[in-house]
């Protein structure tokens, strides 16, 4: 898989859960099986505000430089494995239901494949 290909799919995923808990928090907390008062529901709509801050710029940087890759991923990473962590830790505290695991599956798998271009050594030119 390109880098820009994996930026597209994290990208995608980004926006649409981003903007799905902006405009729809309670929608998006009920799939989870959450439910919470006004200061929660606004909190969602900060993450969904991430959410998709970070998926358009994951979806803006599919161009750039091939020397930029490696530090573009371990950040990716690193910030895929925090979401895998909180996943892990709702899903296991039984606050979240059983979609819950979608969202260990999302973050994990994002986490590995951004690992792969962290950690893949330079091409020689």
């Amino acid at each position: 898989m390109r880098f820009s290909t994996l930026l597209t799919v994290a990208g995608i995923l980004g926006v649409l859960f981003g903007l799905a808990f902006l405009a729809a928090p309670a929608f998006g907390l009920q799939q989870y099986g959450v439910t919470t008062d006004a200061a929660g529901l606004s909190m969602t709509q900060f993450f969904g505000a991430a959410l998709l801050q970070l998926g358009l710029v994951f979806l803006m940087i599919r161009g750039l430089p091939e020397s930029s890759i490696p530090r573009v991923a371990l950040g990716a990473c690193l910030g895929e494995l925090a979401g895998l962590w909180v996943a892990v830790r709702l899903q296991l505290s039984g606050a979240v239901n059983a979609m819950g695991w979608s969202s260990v599956a999302i973050y994990g798998i994002l986490a590995l494949a951004f690992a792969t271009f962290a950690l893949r050594k330079p091409q020689p030119a």
